[in-house]
This record gives structure tokens, C-alpha cells and sequence, in this order.
């Protein structure tokens, strides 16, 4: 067996091995190595079009490496960020939005969840600015009828991440820590919302209306929780 063709069957066997990686940073690593692996062995056997086709392959892996990597890096840094939000972002697509623009309205349907790299958006109906390093959108792709609850507007420039529904369910496959965090994440919202509720006043009390008194009722915002101004 010639040198080029052990080369060769090493590349098969790191191909071969994409198809047991579950995540897509090690996948990445793995299928750079076997672009260089097809690229000795095609050099050495004289293959031009496997010689052409991974040379083609080589840098667009090493990008989605480097991109996966700058935005692991990211939240990473954000000590507010679990390490489970990871797993979402090598399905996330970047998004930006300028000043003033508007990311989605209340009543809109639901059908992708966002991470706020850089800004800040704010959700009119509560009043609320969210920042960088925050989920949003989850409460209305998780809602029965799928609606927003709010309108989010871009309060200064933004970078985002956003995911649709099919992609989230593939990174929960992948990550099912996924999963959990974000049940994590909407209880800690729904406590948050249940500990700034107003007290209920006792029954029978009535305002001079004659009607009785009820504290205002509870709006569940995509990305916050929050009580209507």
C-alpha cells in the first residue's frame, strides 16, 4: 500500500467520522482535518478533481469554524449568558437592525427567537429596554396561538441572532441541556413577572364605582415579562 493510499483511507475514516459528531464545532475541526488529509492524498495520486473540490472546501470550513468560535467566545463573555445558549449558535443566522426599526408587533406570528449581540431593543407595551446578552422572542414561539405579545423596536443600532422553530428543535436534538435552560429561562420570567404583581385586594372590597378592585392583569412579553403601563 503506497503512502498516498494510507493517506487516503485516513481521510475516509475522518469523513466517516463527521457522521458521529452531534455538534458542529467538532465537526468543523473534524472536516478541516479531512480536507487536508484529501489534499496530500489527490497531490500524491495525481486526482485533480478531489484535489480541487477540497481546496474549494478548506476555507469554508476554517470561516464557519472562525465564526463559531468569535460567537462561543461572545457568550462566553457574557457572564449573564448560560453555556446551554451555545448550542444555538451554529443555527443561528445574524440579523441587524437599525435605529428605530422594527424586529416584530404585537400580534404577529411567531416563528423564530432572537440573541441580542450588541444594542438595545425596546418592547413598547411594558416600556422595557432589553440589552445585549438576552434571549428574546421565546415566550411567543412557545405560546399556544404562537403570537407576540409585544412590539419590539430597535432603540439604537442592533446585531442579533436569530433561529426559526425547525432549526431550534435540531440544536435541542443535538443539546438537550437546551431544552432545560430554556424552561429555565421562561420560569425565571414568569417568577420575575409573579413577584412585581400587585397584591389582590381583599374580597368584596370595591372602588367607588361600585366595581370590585382587580390588580392589572398580567402581560407575558416576548423576551420579558412585564405589566401594561
Amino acid at each position: 500500500m503506497s503512502l498516498g493510499e494510507m493517506i487516503g483511507y485516513v481521510a475516509s475514516a475522518l469523513v466517516f467520522c463527521t457522521f458521529y459528531v452531534r455538534t458542529m464545532f467538532p465537526l468543523r475541526i473534524i472536516a478541516i482535518a479531512s480536507n487536508f488529509a484529501f489534499i496530500v492524498y489527490a497531490s500524491l495520486e495525481g486526482l485533480a478533481p478531489i484535489l480541487i473540490l477540497h481546496l474549494m472546501l478548506l476555507p469554508i470550513n476554517a470561516t464557519r469554524l472562525f465564526q463559531i468560535q468569535n460567537l462561543i467566545s461572545f457568550t462566553r463573555s457574557n457572564p449573564d449568558v448560560d453555556n446551554s445558549v451555545e448550542a444555538l449558535l451554529p443555527f443561528m443566522k445574524p440579523q441587524k437592525l437599525a435605529k428605530g426599526e422594527l424586529l416584530f408587533s404585537k400580534g404577529d406570528f411567531s416563528s423564530h427567537m432572537y440573541y441580542l449581540q450588541d444594542g438595545k431593543i425596546r418592547l413598547e407595551e411594558i416600556n422595557k429596554a432589553v440589552a445585549s446578552g438576552t434571549l428574546l422572542g421565546e415566550m411567543g414561539l412557545f405560546s399556544p396561538n404562537r403570537q407576540r405579545t409585544a412590539t419590539a423596536v430597535a432603540e439604537t443600532d442592533c446585531r442579533l441572532l436569530s433561529i426559526d422553530d425547525k432549526s431550534l428543535y435540531q440544536a435541542y436534538y443535538q443539546n438537550p441541556k437546551l431544552g432545560f435552560y430554556l424552561i429555565k429561562l421562561i420560569m425565571a420570567r414568569i417568577l420575575e413577572n409573579n413577584d412585581q404583581s400587585p397584591p389582590s385586594p381583599p374580597e368584596g372590597v370595591q372602588n367607588q364605582s361600585g366595581a370590585s378592585k382587580v390588580g392589572n392583569p398580567q402581560v407575558a412579553v416576548d423576551g420579558v415579562l412585564g405589566f401594561p403601563g
